[in-house]
């Protein structure tokens, strides 16, 4: 007899219900996730760190990461250790390519554990739930921190201070950590984390050059106050000449044996004086001593200062961009990683220092007036007012009150200019538009805090200068209305023509652009030329030597 078909749904469901049961049954908790939790607990019981390791530094997203997956170890299970595992202790151990410091990512804690893991029997390395606990959120930890000092510096740009914790303000290290171990592309996952500029890149390549010249060379010390000349002989000379040998400025086939200042040393003396930024006269001067008696351990700090500020950076600069190099005293337009436009700026005194920021080149203005900041005034203008009672008209400047919401102008001879003094400054200095006026007959803004533009200047003599530090912060440029023409291609009728035509009759213009040009204003001290070169500045603003005593630091200190 056959069975009713109606009892084949019965049957189906009753398996479908089984299979739903079964469902709910969770994956029981690997033993060391009680440890994990305590140690991430806001009010943590005891754990003890039995391996010494260091501190958490991302606890707040340690917890956040770890709740997710109810505590349960991520880099290990019953059956051992993972691979991936293995994958960052690998990276962390190269960080020093990066400019950054092994040990800041618990590499000797990492590495004690995981042998005394691996050391142990069968069954003995995953009863070891305490040193799993441990292991496993010194290796998340370490993820978190190496993540996120590539992708944005171990040093707060605003702050200047290390990155001693990770916040919850950095909720995409938990994603990025959660994808990378997902599809066990951890090492794949933080070197994509790294700045991809081509500049940054060649860094590193910098960077490998300079220490091994650190291990492997003597650097022989030139005394302070000596000059080298072509004529000249003797072991300076000599010393002079296997210097730039090592350095790659003197060809080998020029003969390392002599002593003799030759044409050859001439030769080679400009092109180190060329990478440096000097006046290429051939001679040996006490500016060229200096930079050559620099040791490779001060290019090696030098480098990864300057790595630093490169992560400092968006990871995107802008198909097109502006790159204005303050040790350089140079504004670059860049076009698909290719310089397509150069010049000279001039730039802040010392006092006065050019920041570091990124903007967008929004605006050109031609001929509008100008309104002294009120710290200019009070420190410097006030004191030519006093001191010419000319100073004003002769310089197309009169002075403003406010009067409810308006302005009134001022008349100077009512102000008792002798007992004028800063603090009793209450009214303003505006200066028309016009080839007189400090800003030029264009003005190019880029919206930032400190008030700092791009723009033309009367103080063309300042240009010729190889160090160029004169502006109260704003940048100077040596070709003003060629970037004019380059940023206003957005709109066919303003040809040079007609720039020039409105510069000419001091015509007061606006134009807003259509699409913004993104501007970065850096601090570079090395880079790569475009011959392969490697190209030194001075650091004028004593920003290098700040920056390397804060990435000395560990960053658990």
């Amino acid at each position: 007899m056959r069975p009713s078909s109606h009892r084949c749904p019965v049957v189906l469901l009753c398996v479908l219900l089984f299979l739903i049961g079964c469902s709910k049954i969770q994956k029981p908790s690997d033993p060391a996730a009680s440890k994990i939790r305590n140690r991430l607990s806001p009010n943590p019981a005891e754990f003890t760190t039995v391996h010494g390791a260091d501190p958490i530094l991302a606890s707040e997203l340690l917890r956040q990461y770890y709740e997710r997956r109810n505590f349960n170890p991520a880099w290990s299970d019953e059956h051992g250790i993972s691979a991936s595992a293995d994958s960052l202790v690998a990276l962390v151990k190269i960080a020093d390519q990066e400019g950054l410091e092994p040990q800041d990512y618990h590499l000797d804690g990492i590495e004690r554990i995981l042998g005394t893991i691996r050391s142990m029997q069968g069954n003995q390395a995953s009863s070891d739930i305490s040193g799993r606990a441990e292991l496993d959120l010194l290796l998340s930890d370490a993820f978190i921190l190496y993540a996120c000092h590539l992708s944005e510096g171990k040093v707060d740009r605003d702050s200047l201070r290390p990155r001693l914790t990770i916040g919850r303000e950095k909720q995409q290290y938990v994603t990025m950590l959660e994808k990378a171990l997902s599809t066990q592309s951890v090492g794949q996952t933080l070197r994509s984390s790294a700045p991809g500029h081509t500049a940054y890149r060649a860094l590193r390549g910098l960077l490998m050059s300079f220490r091994s010249q650190e291990k492997h060379q003597v650097w022989t010390h030139f005394p302070a106050g000596i000059s080298l000349r072509p004529g000249q002989q003797g072991r300076f000379v000599f010393a002079l000449r296997s210097r730039l040998l090592a350095l790659g400025d003197l060809s080998p086939r020029s003969g390392s044996t002599n002593d003799e200042f030759d044409s050859t040393l001439v030769d080679a003396v400009r092109v180190f004086q060329k990478r440096h930024g000097f006046e290429t006269s051939g001679v040996a001067d006490s500016a060229t001593i200096a930079a050559l008696n620099v040791p490779p351990s001060n290019r090696v700090a030098q480098i990864k200062a300057t790595m630093e500020r490169w992560r400092w950076l968006p990871h995107a600069l802008g198909q097109r961009h502006v790159l204005i190099n303050i040790p350089d005293f140079r504004l670059s337009v860049v076009e698909n990683d290719r310089v397509v436009m150069s010049m000279k700026v001039v730039l802040g005194l010392p006092a006065w220092q050019t920041p570091m920021f990124s903007s967008e080149l929004t605006q050109v203005l031609f001929n509008t007036h100008w309104m002294a900041p009120e710290d200019i005034v009070e420190k410097e203008l006030i004191n030519y007012m006093k001191a010419d009672t000319n100073y004003l008209p002769s310089n197309s400047m009169s002075l403003w009150r406010k009067k409810g919401d308006s302005l009134q102008r001022l008349d100077p001879h009512t102000i008792n200019w002798r007992e004028m003094s800063p603090e009793k400054i209450d009214f303003f200095l505006r200066q028309e538009g016009g080839p007189q006026n400090i800003m030029g007959q264009v003005k190019f803004p880029i919206p930032n805090k400190y008030n700092v533009y791009l723009h033309d200047t009367p103080y063309r003599e300042d240009f010729p200068k190889s160090v160029r530090m004169f502006s109260h912060g704003c940048i100077r440029l040596e070709k003003p209305f060629d970037l004019a023409e380059y940023v206003l291609r957005q709109f066919p009728a303003w040809t040079r023509e007609r720039i020039d035509t409105v510069v000419a009759r001091r015509m007061e213009q606006t134009i807003t652009l259509k699409t913004s040009i993104p501007v970065h204003v850096v601090y570079c001290t090395v880079w790569r030329g475009e011959d392969g070169s490697a190209q030194f500045r001075e650091d004028y603003y004593g920003l290098d030597r700040r920056l390397s005593d804060i990435l000395r630091r560990p960053a658990s200190k």
